[in-house]
């Protein structure tokens, strides 16, 4: 079966490039190669054909949803477990989503921005004034404090410091690029060390549960997830609440913080952004996360692999490769948003409608991220709390994007400093 065109160099050297500088790889091939193309990398072990065609991107999330199912990519398969809402398929993947969205549905969400306002007030108070200041760690330790005092319940430092640094231990090692290609390569020694952290984790977390189901904390997704029940009256198991917790930890968190070091960027550069929102205007803050979401996606692909061969794009291809939606493309068009690589929030008030799927930074169709909404409410508060003060830029240039475990971030750490 004839792949479609991509990169001739070898796989190794395409897996460097992907890890290291994951958005100009794409652009290079995007210029080149046209709106559907092959790259081949050592994290996934098979072909992984890429499209930034709104109607193929439709396809893929509705049409072809039976044969292009679910499974991860990376190296964090064993991280989230096999029973994660990321890597199942079919009636188990559904009963899993009705039962773990409700938890994180808008509106519960929303009740709890002012926890999340709260704690970002008291981080951005700490940072040092007309000094650098790397937001990337920052909004690391403020979403891991949000996502475990609302998902675990933690009430204090006594149970929030034992997770935050059982988490904490296997996200360093894939943050490093050479022990996540160590990982992507399958080597001893980087495997080794991530398993040790898996392990601790999960024995942390099964402490967790286990406090929870004798001491229930009113409001927290846990708590939640253990009253909630499927359509035979069942409940989660143990093991996976463990495989739904540590998906929320490692992709909620790492994602959110990624997409907030892209914003202090971003709205560093342009002050009258910073100037609207600090006006009250809610609208334009929601125009904004969403903006940044579009330039700066943290999430670039939503792999999928076939179980059977599929005609895809005037190409047939095999089973067992892996086809994805790019988000990272298909926000730079410039057919759906005129002048794509400018930070305009206003783009987002107009009556202009967008293709379906042109807008996907939590992925499409029934495996669309569980934690958008979630996601959306913390970028907003967080924001909104920082357009209080003067945000400026530390370097002349934008920073380039690097990869850091599952998300695309700035590489200097989303540099900034504020006014005093």
């Amino acid at each position: 079966m004839a792949l479609p065109p991509g990169p001739r160099i070898p796989e190794a050297l395409q897996t460097v490039e992907w890890m290291a500088r994951p958005t100009a790889f794409l652009r290079r091939c995007g210029e080149r190669y046209g709106d559907v193309f092959t790259i081949r990398v050592s994290t996934t072990g098979a072909p992984m054909v890429l499209t930034s065609d709104t109607d193929l991107i439709r396809r893929l999330f509705t049409e072809y949803a039976d044969v292009a199912r679910g499974g991860s990519s990376t190296a964090l398969e064993p991280f989230v477990g096999s029973r994660s809402i990321l890597l199942l398929d079919g009636p188990e993947h559904l009963r899993q989503r009705r039962l773990i969205l409700p938890p994180l549905h808008g509106e519960t969400m929303r009740a709890q921005a002012p926890l999340v306002a709260e704690l970002a007030e008291r981080e951005i108070a700490s940072w040092p004034r007309d000094e650098p200041v790397a937001t990337l760690p920052r909004m690391r330790a403020l979403t891991l404090e949000v996502v475990l005092r609302l998902v675990f319940g933690a009430r204090d430092r006594a149970e929030v410091e034992p997770l935050r640094a059982a988490i904490e231990r296997p996200l360093r090692i894939t943050s490093s690029l050479p022990r996540l290609i160590g990982l992507a390569r399958g080597m001893r020694r980087p495997w080794q060390m991530f398993d040790r952290a898996v392990a601790a984790l999960d024995a942390e977390v099964a402490a967790v549960i286990a406090r929870r189901r004798a001491d229930p904390h009113e409001g927290s997704v846990l708590d939640l997830l253990l009253a909630a029940r499927d359509e035979d009256g069942k409940p989660l198991t143990d093991a996976e609440l463990r495989d739904q917790l540590v998906t929320l930890l490692a992709a909620g968190h790492e994602t959110t913080a990624s997409g907030l070091a892209w914003a202090f960027e971003r709205l560093s550069r342009h002050p009258e952004v910073l100037h609207r929102i600090r006006a009250g205007d809610d609208a334009y803050l929601d125009a904004t996360v969403r903006e940044v979401l579009r330039i700066r996606p943290v999430l670039v692909l939503t792999p999928r692999r076939l179980n059977a061969p599929l005609a895809f794009g005037g190409h047939d291809l095999p089973a067992g490769a892996f086809v994805s939606a790019c988000s990272y493309l298909v926000h730079r068009r410039a057919d759906l948003y005129p002048e794509p690589l400018e930070f305009r929030p206003e783009r987002w008030l107009g009556e202009r409608e967008l293709p379906p799927y042109a807008f996907i930074p939590f992925g499409g169709g029934g495996r669309r991220c569980p934690g958008a909404a979630f996601a959306s409410m913390e970028m907003a508060e967080v924001l909104r709390v920082a357009a209080r003060h003067d945000v400026l830029p530390v370097h002349a240039r934008p920073e380039r994007a690097r990869r850091r475990s599952v998300a695309v971030a700035p590489a200097a750490g989303g540099q900034v400093r504020l006014a005093s």
